[in-house]
């Protein structure tokens, strides 16, 4: 499968990050990209952006950089710290996610979350075991 197809598959497929309105709107090997649109079921109750949502964000960009390689992955961790509140005003959140270490059963990204004036909400390093079976099993 292309990144193309790998990223479609994963957007109709992933229904948690549809639940939450991720997507995924680049992917290439070794790199993924995208956001979430920030709605009222996203904040917490002091007005900012739940933890969870922006790590479930960073946890579905770091998988699909790692998934474009081709086979399916699973998140095995996620060392994430939080640097600024996603607050009043922020109309989305960016993820982008960039290969660190590319191994034949692991795989490391780094991941940053942004909002839309370009302000870094939070960072961090997650590692992928790959479960070694393509996408879509042909046949």
């Amino acid at each position: 499968m292309t990144c193309e197809e790998i990223m479609r598959y994963r957007d109709e497929n992933n229904h948690f990050a549809a639940f939450l309105g991720i997507r995924t709107l680049e992917m290439r090997p070794g790199y993924a990209m995208g956001e979430i649109k920030l709605q009222e079921c996203h904040k917490n109750a002091v007005g900012s952006v739940h933890g969870g949502c922006i790590f479930a964000l960073a946890d579905t960009i770091g998988g699909a950089a790692a998934a474009s390689r081709g086979t399916r992955i699973t998140t095995i961790s996620g060392d994430f710290h939080y640097l600024s509140a996603a607050m009043e005003g922020s109309k989305k959140l960016i993820g982008t996610a960039k290969e660190i270490k590319y191994g034949k059963k692991i795989r490391v990204y780094d991941v940053e979350i942004t909002d839309d004036a370009g302000r870094v909400i939070a960072k961090g390093i997650f590692s992928y075991y790959n479960l070694g079976t393509p996408w879509v099993e042909e046949g």
